[in-house]
């Protein structure tokens, strides 16, 4: 029998922030939030797509970009399904925090363009019996597509009134620049844990 660990193919395709909006943001989550620099999450980028298939047409690439996305288009939230809305059982301060970008803002469109560049690549042989993803649903991993930003560790001990954190937030920081998109094709172990999923957004913070 063979020893040969099999391993799971992976996608990601991501919009990183650009290293000196990352160095504001973290500036604000330390000063404003009250939080310890390694609680604060390095390489922030909104993901845009991901998936466990193997996409034989794709490669690895890294290349410039240009998506400003204004703070006022963002949201606070919990990163755990439902973490939209302010629910007892999920304490921000135990759990990951980031902002979500809203679906209606303008600057949407720009990161939906990047987002399209992998839905060619959902060919009938990598979706077998799934439907296509699309703007606002995922094929694989969590149901709906969502564009985040990951800003904090689990455990940060931030403050459980994240509404008033994102209008701090939103006030201090102005935009958001993501000037490199990344697109990177890796392996994993067959243990490794699936996913977040999450549900749309309702509630603003």
């Amino acid at each position: 029998m063979s020893s040969r660990i099999l391993r799971t193919p992976e996608v990601w395709a991501q919009l990183l922030l650009e290293p000196y909006d990352e160095q504001r943001v973290r500036e604000f989550l330390s000063r404003e939030c009250r939080v310890a620099t390694r609680s604060i999450v390095r390489r922030m980028h909104l993901t845009v797509y991901h998936c466990r298939r193997a996409m034989p047409a794709l490669q690895s690439f890294d290349e410039p970009a240009n998506v400003i996305v204004p703070a006022v288009e963002t949201r606070f939230m919990v990163m755990a399904p439902g973490g939209e809305n302010p629910r007892p059982e999920l304490d921000p301060a135990r759990k990951k925090v980031g902002v979500r970008v809203r679906r209606n803002t303008p600057a949407m469109s720009a990161i939906l363009s990047y987002r399209e560049r992998l839905l060619a690549h959902e060919t009938a042989s990598v979706l077998g019996a799934r439907r296509p993803s699309d703007h606002r649903r995922n094929a694989f991993g969590a149901r709906h597509f969502q564009a985040h930003l990951s800003l904090l560790r689990a455990g940060s001990g931030i403050d459980r009134d994240l509404k008033a954190m994102g209008e701090k937030f939103r006030d201090a920081i102005g935009s958001l620049t993501f000037d490199r998109f990344q697109v990177d094709l890796s392996f994993l172990p067959p243990d490794a844990p699936g996913p977040l999923s999450s549900r749309p957004a309702s509630t603003d913070r």
